[in-house]
């Protein structure tokens, strides 16, 4: 059986083989994104001939023959005869490529990946492209990194040189290679909530609601629930649609994410006589203008508080796009089903689950991805963007997430997808290439059950900062328990042989954290570190 991710909606495999796996595309004339994708392949003037018609099929929509001699592509436009030669690529990976026929579209127009550039690390140019070039692989569509501070922005020139940054250019050549990719490059930029680093500095303080705001000894504490920026003092909106101008220009989509999640100060505003979910409103509504007015589509994350007013949702533009999330294993269903009345281009938002971690939960993200997307299809939305957010210092490493990118990539193009053995044996043989990647995945992964990363943070500062009023112990309770199970994977891990050997070098990494988390959780304590250095002690 051909390893496929996504699955492809029909295959038929017939007599015979492929001849030579060598490619003849001399004669091809078509879109020159297809050509170069083509030219990854081992390419000779006595190759197999590849054709590319563009023919009467939905958008995205494709059908692959291979014969003998031949590789024919169909595809309702360049994007499906895109997909196609991704799916060529996973059958190119078996070392002998059956003659078959295969007829595939996407159940959701929309397939995004979300990764979070603001909490901890930023990435290069580079580990970014190597991300496009995964997401493309995968089928997904979409890119959008959450950016608060971590661009040239002139109302952070005082402090990028500190926190890091990406450049006007390096985001224009992160553009273009998605546009090569046919991948959307979508603008993501905090606009109301998450403004920490902006309403921090002294000149912008005076725009915060929070203006009392004392730091927090828990630094990501502080930084995740505060900074505002108060919707009732124009200057602040004024402020913000200067950054939208400038972040905007960088890119040719022609969505802006103007975000609008969680926020968490505008409580501090209801004094009986302000009603909080109206200025949610009116302050995000004047953003959406401001996009529209750019000649942009707005997007933003369909926060709570808009649904205590369906009426005035009904006068946003209706091409505005509702970003609905939920990262339990049980998302909560409601606000799905009530966007899905409206009748909303609404997009469901599953995760990852790596953030406050070293490694992606698998048993969550599994779920989470699972039921989130069975809610999309069931209340109508037009796609998925699967979320990868750096809470808390974004300790994870991105090869850690791709499980979860992976199959919420084959969930977005095709909803029936199982969690199955089938499923299990494509994922090691085409995203780890190690037939034991994915347990050993979970295996790191419940490891990391028994040190919670807030935990330790919290148990961090208050030993910095000598508070000492509250340590959780968990951890050093656990800890014979976890050398124990750190050096047996490390044993395992360390006798593997992969193809893909980054991977097994992160889940090295990762385990060993959480053993080391767990051994100075005890330093904290005071207590003492029995250390078990062989699996047999």
């Amino acid at each position: 059986m051909i390893k496929l991710i996504p699955q492809v909606k029909f295959i038929e495999i017939k007599d015979g083989l492929l001849a030579n796996k060598s490619l003849n595309i001399s004669n091809l004339n078509c879109d020159s994104r297809l050509i170069d994708a083509l030219s990854l392949f081992d390419k000779s003037t006595d190759g197999t001939t590849v054709s590319i018609e563009i023919i009467d099929l939905n958008k995205e929509e494709y059908e692959l023959t291979i014969t003998a001699d031949s590789i024919i592509i169909k595809a309702g436009d360049s994007a499906g005869a895109f997909y196609a030669i991704q799916t060529l690529k996973q059958i190119f990976k078996e070392e002998h490529v059956p003659c078959l026929h295969i007829a595939d579209k996407p159940d959701f127009e929309y397939r995004g990946f979300y990764h979070d550039v603001s909490r901890g690390k930023i990435p290069t140019v580079e580990t970014i492209k190597n991300l496009i070039d995964n997401l493309a692989y995968y089928k997904n569509n979409s890119l959008q990194l959450y950016v608060e501070h971590t661009f040239e922005l002139e109302e952070y020139k005082d402090i990028i040189e500190h926190t890091g940054y990406l450049t006007k250019q390096e985001i224009r050549e992160i553009d273009a290679y998605c546009k090569s990719n046919f991948i959307d490059f979508i603008p993501s930029l905090a606009t109301f909530g998450h403004l920490y680093e902006l309403l921090q500095q002294d000149k912008y303080k005076h725009l915060r609601i929070f203006k009392d705001f004392v730091p927090y000894s828990n630094f990501w504490y502080g930084r995740m629930i505060h900074h505002t920026v108060s919707p009732l003092v124009n200057e602040g909106f004024e402020l913000v649609k200067s950054m939208i101008d400038q972040y905007s220009s960088n890119f040719e989509s022609d969505i802006f994410n103007i975000c609008c999640d969680e926020t968490f100060d505008l409580k501090k505003l209801d004094n009986g006589k302000n009603d909080i979910a109206t200025m949610h409103i009116d302050f995000v509504s004047k953003l959406i203008k401001h996009v529209n007015s750019l000649g942009k589509t707005a997007m933003l994350w369909a926060d709570p508080l808009l649904l205590k007013h369906p009426e005035v949702i009904k006068k946003i533009p209706k091409d505005t796009y509702f970003l609905s999330w939920g990262y339990d294993e049980t998302p909560d269903a409601e606000p799905i089903r009530e966007f899905g009345k409206m009748g909303v281009k609404q997009i469901v938002c599953p995760g990852t689950s790596s953030w406050a971690r070293l490694c992606e939960n698998v048993n969550v993200e599994e779920k989470n991805i699972t039921n989130m997307i069975s809610l999309g299809r069931e209340n109508n939305a037009i796609g998925v963007l699967n979320t990868n957010w750096g809470d808390w210092g974004n300790p994870c490493s991105i090869e850690l997430a791709m499980y979860g990118m992976v199959l919420g990539a084959a969930k977005s193009w095709d909803a029936s997808t199982e969690i199955n053995d089938e499923f299990i044996d494509a994922v090691n043989f085409i995203l780890y290439e190690n037939e034991n990647g994915y347990q050993l995945l979970k295996e790191v992964s419940a490891l990391h059950e028994k040190v919670n990363w807030f935990h330790f943070c919290n148990n961090y500062f208050e030993y910095r900062y000598d508070s000492h009023t509250y340590y959780n112990r968990s951890a050093f309770e656990n800890l014979n328990a976890i050398q124990r199970e750190y050096f047996s994977i490390r044993e395992m891990l360390e006798k593997a042989q992969w193809k893909n050997d980054e991977f097994r070098q992160e889940l090295l990494i990762s385990a060993e954290g959480v053993c080391v988390m767990a051994e100075l959780t005890a330093k904290i304590l005071g207590e003492q570190i029995v250390r078990i250095t062989d699996t047999n002690e």
